[in-house]
């Protein structure tokens, strides 16, 4: 039975992730694009933003529970990012390669450690603050908004309509992260941005009727996977479309560490 049959759908983090989508041909770790919009009166340009304790009191009374202690740090949605509506109209789609290029930033997984940090998904050890003032800096600078983490954005939607209907897919299904809510979906009576409009911030697998093609996402984080047949799919097709690099045999969800990186950093004192 298939991964997919099976409500398997993303990777445990470890496992590389060819292993896990063995069903199909190569798998794409694509990478959530930045944009440029000029929006005023913002203080953070990501989708988290710092908040005290007693904001995230009057937020939820569970923080009630938790005493003023000096190195708590709460995350809360930024209420000033930009909507779908906002960016399609407005935003400009700024790539990973850009930001590399023009800051002191030297790969992928550096600019990915710098937007994790960015949202509190690091353990204190492992947070690159370092690197988020570098990636800061720069969309400061040049009115760029960091990519949503553990979602599909208004860009990587309209590019994933367009590889489907130009590869002759007229139907697909969709589900959300805990697999509770599955709808399947006609490509031909949507357009581009119906088709947008429809897959939902908790839609975390996209995926055709012939198991040809598999987008799949997971919460926290600024990368999702493309599975492909490449009876169906070229890679060409995958490169040219979204931005991102193919996985290798040892290519797990943890792709952002080096070798023992992590366990190195943890056990430090």
């Amino acid at each position: 039975m298939s991964e997919i049959e099976n409500k398997n759908l993303y990777p445990d983090e470890e496992i590389p992730v060819l292993k896990h989508y063995s069903e199909f041909d190569s798998v794409y770790v694509g990478l959530l694009p930045f944009f440029e919009l000029d929006k005023k009166h913002c203080d953070t340009n990501s989708s988290k933003k710092v908040i005290s304790i007693e904001e995230a009191r009057e937020k939820d009374e569970i923080f009630e529970k938790i005493g003023n202690h000096s190195n708590v740090t709460v995350y809360s949605s930024n209420e000033c990012y930009p909507t779908d509506e906002e960016i399609s109209q407005n935003g400009k789609k700024v790539t990973w390669g850009e930001i590399i290029l023009d800051t002191n930033l030297n790969n992928n997984k550096e600019l990915n450690k710098a937007l994790m940090t960015s949202i509190g998904a690091f353990k204190k050890k492992l947070q690159r603050k370092d690197l988020l003032e570098i990636l800061n800096q720069y969309s400061d600078n040049n009115k760029v908004w960091h990519p949503t983490e553990g979602a599909f954005d208004f860009f990587t939607k309209s590019l994933i309509y367009e590889i489907l209907t130009l590869n002759g897919i007229s139907e697909i299904d969709v589900e959300d992260e805990f697999y509770e809510n599955k709808k399947t979906i006609n490509l031909n009576e949507l357009t581009n941005i119906e088709f947008c409009d429809k897959i939902d911030f908790n839609d975390y697998y996209i995926y055709d009727k012939n198991k040809s093609i598999l987008f799949a996402i997971s919460w926290d984080y600024f990368f999702f996977f493309i599975a492909i047949n490449e009876r169906v799919f070229s890679k060409q097709s995958i490169e040219t479309s979204f931005e991102g690099f193919w996985a290798d045999e040892k290519c797990s969800h943890l792709w952002t560490w080096e070798e023992g990186e992590i366990e190195r950093l943890l056990s430090k004192k």
